[in-house]
């Protein structure tokens, strides 16, 4: 197949990935672009379309600041999500853009819009996650996780009705990841009030 041809099915590919995560046109823009400049005849032997598109979506969001996980890309892309991060890593590599992988941000925004939580809420959320990253308990953890936890967290500062169920329900992060992540926020934040 010609690589017009494979770069057709790979926006086409991009195209419905992204109509199935309901998600930002402009990732679907940017995608495609991702896609096309590192999908080369030299680089698309061993590698398919569907994992390259995948990647590219990934990486798309980290540039755009769309909150969509690599867990639920490789879900609905239907690929292990070791295979679609390795993959990642290439397509990030091969467009030698430094991208800001730890954002924790946009999640933060999504779920206190998904629990109805107040602006106050909102603000001591980023205030928690700016100090966590700040002290270095951020390093090599989950930018939804540590989002998650820093909702209850700042929830409960706030005496909001706000359990780590709810958050796990609108985050898909586990309880278990939010208990551990909210731990060791408090550990280094305290009340910040």
């Amino acid at each position: 197949m010609d690589i017009d041809a494979l770069h057709e099915r790979g926006r086409q590919r991009i195209e419905t990935l992204v109509a199935e995560l309901a998600i930002d046109g402009e990732v679907a823009e940017t995608a495609a672009a991702i896609f096309t400049r590192t999908y080369t005849e030299e680089t698309q032997q061993g590698r398919s379309v569907d994992a390259v598109a995948a990647a590219a979506i990934h990486v798309a969001c980290k540039i755009e600041r769309v909150p969509v996980t690599a867990a639920t890309i490789a879900e609905v892309a239907e690929i292990e999500e070791s295979h679609l991060l390795r993959r990642s890593k290439w397509v990030q590599s091969a467009i030698d853009q430094p991208i800001d992988a730890f954002d924790p941000a946009p999640f933060i925004d999504e779920y206190c819009d998904a629990l109805k939580l107040s602006d106050d809420t909102r603000t001591l959320a980023h205030n928690v996650v700016t100090v966590g990253i700040d002290q270095g308990i951020a390093s090599g953890k989950s930018p939804a996780g540590f989002a998650a936890a820093a909702v209850y967290y700042a929830a409960m500062l706030q005496d909001e009705q706000c359990t780590q169920d709810d958050v796990h329900e609108v985050s898909g992060v586990s309880k278990i990841t939010i208990r551990n992540r909210y731990q060791e926020q408090a550990e280094v934040v305290g009340d910040v009030t």
